[in-house]
């Protein structure tokens, strides 16, 4: 209706944007994509949208940088240094959602060069009631997944297959709250999923469970970025195979508190190390300057019932290790 053509070549961002916003203006409701290649650059997402890709669905991101304008967030944090682009963008939404048996692909290999030249494929921006269902992802050109203070976040069945570029963090989760994360599959060039605190707001309560995890870095971690810190986080019930670094790793390096962290019943296969803890005194500030924080705390930390195997591998120039 709104004129999208969906055949992979011609770019379809104006229609697709029409129909959002459309949809929006009348109340509410959802966008559906039906089965096609729809070519786009950045869209905007709207409260109480819901944005479904039916099977054989793919929001193709355009290998154009020009097709992803600058859009600057209104809440300041550590990110601004590494983005303004983003294939699907959100900020000061509620009710939204992005689901269905379809695939968004921002293609990740024709892009080249530092952070900002590289989209992110989501972000979402001090959002309210966030539902990602049964999607799958691949290669993006930066970040696959930005989360930063949203609360009510649910995410649930989705794939993710990106070791297009650098940076390709499978799902962050930034200064948010009430956060659930289950049934994923996560294949990523970066950290797997990773929990970040790039402003001084926590990152708490948040439960990741029934996932499975590869990384070319770490599976399943917290930090590095720390400022605002990690509170009441529980990771469950999950498998860890072919990761590079570290199977978990809970790093604490800006400043904030790490604590009340449950890591319980992981199984890992090929990982680098199964455990890496690290409190220590980065103290970046979020803000450009900013004043420098102080060092902060990594405490009241349980982890338990992990089974953990890797093949034998140099560690250092003289050193071999088999955990």
């Amino acid at each position: 209706r709104f004129g999208a053509i969906g055949d992979g070549r011609t770019l379809d961002t104006k229609a697709l944007q029409a129909a959002i916003d459309a949809c929006a203006r009348s109340g509410g409701g959802t966008v559906l994509l039906p089965a096609g290649r729809y070519l786009t650059g950045t869209l905007l997402l709207r409260s109480r949208v819901r944005l479904h890709l039916t099977a054989g669905a793919v929001l193709l991101g355009s290998t154009n940088l020009a097709d992803y304008p600058v859009t600057v967030a209104k809440l300041r944090s550590y990110t601004d240094n590494y983005t303004d682009k983003s294939l699907l963008y959100g900020e000061d939404l509620d009710n939204i959602a992005i689901e269905g048996a379809g695939v968004i692909d921002g293609q990740g290999k024709a892009f080249s060069g530092p952070y900002k030249v590289r989209p992110y494929t989501l972000r979402l921006v001090n959002c309210r009631r966030v539902k990602i269902h049964d999607i799958a992802f691949l290669d993006s050109p930066m970040w696959v997944q930005h989360y930063l203070a949203c609360d009510d976040l649910v995410i649930r069945g989705i794939t993710v297959r990106s070791r297009a570029n650098a940076n390709n963090d499978g799902i962050d989760i930034d200064a948010c709250s009430r956060v659930r994360i289950s049934d994923c599959d996560i294949d990523s060039g970066d950290d797997a999923l990773v929990l970040k605190s790039t402003l001084d707001r926590p990152c708490r309560q948040v439960a990741v469970t029934n996932c499975v995890l590869s990384s070319h870095c770490n599976a399943f971690k917290l930090g590095t970025e720390s400022n605002g810190g990690f509170e009441d986080i529980l990771f469950s019930n999950s498998a860890i195979h072919d990761t590079r670094l570290s199977g978990i790793a809970l790093e604490c390096v800006d400043g904030g508190r790490l604590e009340r962290v449950q890591v319980a019943g992981i199984s890992m296969d090929g990982v680098g190390a199964p455990l890496f803890l690290r409190l220590g005194d980065r103290g970046r500030p979020f803000l450009t300057g900013g004043e420098r924080p102080p060092p902060g705390a990594l405490r009241n930390v349980i982890i338990r019932d992990i089974q953990a195997r890797s093949e034998e591998r140099r560690v250092g120039k003289e050193c071999r290790s088999r955990w």
